[in-house]
């Protein structure tokens, strides 16, 4: 009996720890509530700064991949910033990882919506545990338009919960710090007519009747320009025509393949030659944004049933 009681002492102390609010031992000293959040430069490049963003809503995390609290409550904050995060809601991510490869790995893998900061050094030793009062983590803050302090909090459930009771009504962006995509000068219509005017037909897809569908993706950098052009999609949309249709066995694939490597090499070389684009912009500033464009090559027939190509 001496046993059980003394092993009932050890352990009711510790179930009463876990018991409490989470807050009320690792969020006491956070910065507190209807606080101005201190100045912090998030990308040095596009001069991008917490003061820069206000207008919007900013949610703060502070995290590293070694912390095993940030790795379990990973999935539900991934899915609130899939949710929440947009031109009205910024997240930033500022993590304490010292090993640049793995912050950049699981970043990757986890598909972190929002903006990345790291200075790469200990938490104890980063600039910005001192300016937020960080001592635990996962950590976060909701900062209100005016860049106040709404939520301080280590708890990912009651970050929820902030989350839904925002009014976008006070959202206010200038026009000039807006979101946008990467865009073709002139707008979809120029840019069909750029395809339209620039594609030539494959003639070994045209001799035998055949129309396909080659996806590439590509980058538009910071100045508009295009990079790391790539197919990722490539097929064959229309192979009844009777010169197709006549060929048998091995002479068949080898066309199949003949037109399918020609699609590819013609999209690819009209994309690379495409003029400079308008960048895509992150609140506000230029940034390079990966984009995807389907081009299509369709055969056009005349009265007299013979084809041409065209996109």
């Amino acid at each position: 009996m001496k046993k059980l009681l003394l092993f009932l002492w050890a352990v009711i102390p510790f179930l009463s720890l876990h018991a409490e609010d989470a807050d009320s031992l690792y969020a006491k000293d956070m910065l507190p509530i209807g606080t101005m959040a201190p100045e912090m430069v998030i990308d040095s490049v596009n001069n991008v700064t917490l003061e820069s963003l206000r207008g919007r809503y900013v949610v703060l995390h502070f995290w590293a991949t070694w912390c095993p609290d940030c790795r379990r409550d990973m999935p539900e904050l991934n899915d609130l910033s899939y949710v929440y995060n947009s031109d009205s809601i910024v997240f930033i991510h500022v993590s304490y990882d010292t090993n640049k490869e793995a912050w950049q790995k699981y970043i990757g893998e986890n598909k972190m919506f929002g903006m990345q900061l790291t200075e790469l050094k200990k938490m104890r030793e980063a600039r910005s545990s001192s300016m937020f009062k960080i001592n635990w983590i996962p950590a976060y803050y909701v900062l209100n338009t005016e860049g106040r302090i709404i939520e301080r909090t280590v708890d990912v459930k009651k970050l929820a919960r902030r989350l839904t009771l925002l009014d976008k009504s006070r959202v206010r962006i200038p026009r000039s710090k807006m979101s946008k995509n990467p865009e073709y000068k002139g707008g979809e219509t120029m840019l069909r007519y750029y395809l339209a005017k620039s594609i030539k037909y494959p003639r070994v897809a045209s001799n035998y009747g055949l129309e396909g569908q080659t996806l590439v993706k590509f980058m538009v950098e910071a100045d508009g320009t295009i990079s790391n052009a790539r197919v990722t999609e490539n097929k064959i949309t229309v192979d009844d025509k009777l010169p197709y249709q006549k060929l048998r066995g091995d002479a068949r694939q080898r066309v199949r393949q003949e037109a399918l490597d020609a699609f590819a090499e013609e999209a690819l070389r009209v994309i690379n030659a495409m003029p400079q684009w308008n960048p895509g912009k992150r609140y506000g500033m230029p940034i390079k944004v990966e984009y995807e464009l389907p081009i299509n090559f369709r055969l056009q027939y005349n009265s007299d049933d013979v084809w041409s190509g065209h996109s």
